[in-house]
């Protein structure tokens, strides 16, 4: 992969028209302050780009991961296709010098703001599709994302629903998961625990299992599930 230095300068040298480009470079705060020249900000190139980063990641993951079940694929792609994620590449690539952003947004540090990386990242791959197809932009994500895919295949937690689950729901910027017993089963000595995943007061999954662990363990993973199917 180019030097983060030269990224900029081969991606204006690969677009047929830099127009498209320049657009995914434009952040809403400059639109907003050259009102009278009715220009367009990068918004709804980082909408298509999100779409496609997911795609190419999910694709990229399960061909990876074949022996991994669907939770923790669904951790894995969500890691990898966060904003967290996207802005420290996007800041790797130097995507953030090359913003055009209003006077007050860069005096605030915007280039270097985590959502505003993470908006250009997907704007640049949006805009990249438009210009040169679904590979292009595919193997750009590929590409850029090669380091943080390498990390996502040593976690240590990949067979562990409950870690799994964390990652996912804080990478979603949402509070830690919580577990609750709702039930047991068995006379003198229960064998069997009914237990609830709970993220932000909500239950997102239910497991059983012989210990308490175990149920916990079990909703988890049912939780995982439940989530990979709103995505």
């Amino acid at each position: 992969m180019d030097r983060p230095e030269s990224t900029l300068k081969r991606l204006r040298e690969s677009f047929k028209d830099g127009a498209l480009l320049r657009l995914a470079l434009t952040h809403g705060s400059y639109t907003n302050e050259h009102a009278e020249a009715s220009l367009e900000s990068n918004e709804r190139l980082e909408f298509l780009g999100d779409a496609l980063i997911g795609l190419a990641v999910a694709e990229e993951v399960y061909r990876r991961f074949p022996y991994l079940p669907e939770g923790q694929l669904t951790a894995i792609r969500s890691a990898l296709a966060r904003g967290q994620t996207l802005a420290r590449v996007a800041d790797s690539l130097s995507l953030g010098e090359g913003l055009s952003m209003g006077r007050g947004e860069e005096a605030s540090g915007g280039r270097r703001r985590e959502s505003n990386l993470a908006a250009t990242f997907e704007a640049v791959v949006g805009a990249l599709f438009l210009d040169q197809g679904y590979r292009a932009a595919h193997d750009f994500v590929l590409e850029t994302l090669a380091d943080e895919f390498v990390v996502a295949g040593e976690r240590p937690f990949l067979n562990n629903p409950k870690s799994l689950l964390q990652e996912l729901v804080q990478g979603n910027g949402e509070g830690l998961p919580s577990y609750r017993i709702l039930e047991t089963a068995g006379e003198h000595h229960p064998s069997r625990f009914l237990a609830e995943a709970v993220v932000s007061g909500k239950v997102i999954g239910r497991g059983t299992g012989r210990r308490k662990s175990l149920a916990e363990q079990d909703a988890a993973r049912d939780a995982l599930e439940t989530l990979d199917h709103e995505i």
